[in-house]
């Protein structure tokens, strides 16, 4: 009991010797571009927008290609949609102003929480720059392509870039999402390379996927189930915390399994130069099998390629950088104590 304490107060102190400046007091800050105060909750990132003039909260979310609205979370006077339109607005308040912009009708927010979601800011606009989402500093940054700072500068910060080409970028034509086997009508999201034990799989960055309740949530598909099986990693099942979820057909609930990476196993983003970029060692895995009639919907659950989503969690205690021009992510590693 003890030793017990003895380490959690010897993390608690190493956490907050070792907590990541905000980004605003780094060598970086001439050099991110403009910014906007940004929230946190439940460990998504949200900036407040205005849709026609209505102010909301939305979520900067990496894991959605297009963006769209939720009503209900305006309050009692939401805007409405363009005359013989669903889904077009005329003005969108986001670093400027955006007119003429289509915001998919969702009328249940995702997630529920203290913060009521206006809607989501998905890659149809954010693939247009360079942003930095500073959790630390509260603040999110963009800059055109070639303004914004460079290699040299972000290495000697401490960032360690990942490659995300062939999964996004700032032109759709540059998209062949391998694992997708496909090319054409990919999803313009930023995808990682990853590795749990010996098996090579890739990831999306989905900073709107709300895992506040299980930290560190990984959802992965069969294909990366049945690799890891086939590699005799002998994952734990947590039956406790398994999930049926809605499809985007009426009727149709998609069955997801919860299983635990056992002791000695990690996830591993995996850095551009095939270093270890950051290990993550308490991670959840939710295995997404849609069934046959919700395939059409799409998503990492119908690629025959190892392919997983990284919860929000995964970046929320420091700063993450998205370049759509280059086709990097890049993130600032943290050492953990030992433990023994």
């Amino acid at each position: 009991m003890a030793v017990a304490v003895a380490f959690a107060v010897a993390t608690a102190v190493w956490q907050w010797l070792t907590s990541p400046p905000a980004l605003r007091n780094t060598a970086l800050a001439a050099c991110l571009g403009t910014r906007m105060p940004m929230t946190v909750a439940r460990q998504m990132p949200y900036v407040d927008v205005r849709v026609d003039g209505v102010p909301a909260h939305f979520v900067i979310d990496f894991g959605a290609d297009v963006s769209a609205i939720t009503p209900a979370g305006f309050g009692q006077s939401p805007p409405s949609p363009s005359a013989g339109s669903t889904d077009r607005y005329r003005r969108f308040e986001f670093f400027g102003l955006w007119q003429d912009v289509r915001l998919l009708p969702q009328p249940v927010a995702p997630v529920a929480g203290a913060l009521r979601q206006g809607g989501v800011i998905g890659t149809d606009f954010l693939s247009h720059h360079v942003f930095a989402l500073d959790y630390v500093g509260a603040q999110v940054y963009r800059a055109e392509a070639g303004g914004f700072c460079g290699d040299a500068a972000l290495a000697e910060a401490g960032f360690v870039a990942i490659d995300s080409r062939g999964y996004y970028a700032a032109d759709p034509r540059r998209l062949s999402c391998p694992a997708a086997a496909r090319r054409g009508n990919c999803p313009n999201i930023p995808t990682l390379p990853v590795r749990i034990g010996t098996v090579d799989a890739v990831a999306q960055v989905d900073t709107g996927f709300d895992d506040s309740a299980v930290h560190h949530s990984v959802n992965i598909n069969g294909a990366l189930f049945d690799a890891l099986s086939a590699a005799g990693i002998r994952l734990v099942p947590r039956p406790d915390i398994a999930l049926r979820l809605s499809t985007c057909r009426a009727g149709v609930v998609e069955r997801v399994e919860a299983w635990r990476l056992p002791e000695g196993v990690a996830l591993e983003l995996v850095a551009a130069s095939g270093a270890v970029a950051q290990r993550v060692v308490d991670t959840t895995l939710f295995v997404k099998r849609p069934p046959p009639a919700a395939r059409v919907c799409g998503g990492i659950g119908t690629w025959p390629e190892p392919a997983a989503q990284l919860g929000a969690s995964f970046f929320a205690r420091d700063a993450l950088i998205v370049d759509p021009f280059s086709a990097r992510v890049w993130i600032r590693p943290r050492a953990r104590p030992a433990s023994g």
